[in-house]
């Protein structure tokens, strides 16, 4: 019994430690990955992608502000209509039940 245990726990500790942390390319820079053995060209290639990787983040942070403002402008859609409607109270969420097991 305590030979199983202790099997089944070396092999799950060896799966879990063997495994490399892969770093992830962004799918999006992909298509800029390339090696020339011209030297000027690979300096051209690598400055585009430097612009292309500052043009998308800056495209992802104006999306980002984006967002923020639409919620906003929701938001204050939102308590204009409850000011509109002020005497109807907010309903609470409903609790979660517990579920309770028989025959454990």
């Amino acid at each position: 019994m305590k030979s199983n245990i202790l099997l089944s726990l070396i092999i799950f500790s060896s799966a879990v430690f063997a495994q490399d942390i892969v770093k992830e390319q962004s799918k999006e820079t992909k298509f800029l990955d390339v090696q020339v053995d011209n030297p000027v060209l690979q300096n051209e290639i690598d400055a585009l992608k430097n612009a292309f990787l500052l043009d998308l983040e800056a495209l992802k942070v104006k999306h980002k502000k984006e967002k923020k403002e639409l919620r906003g402008s929701y938001k204050d859609q939102l308590k204009a209509l409850r000011k509109k409607y002020k005497d109807t109270k907010k309903r609470d969420k409903p609790k979660k039940q517990k579920v309770k097991n028989y025959g454990d």
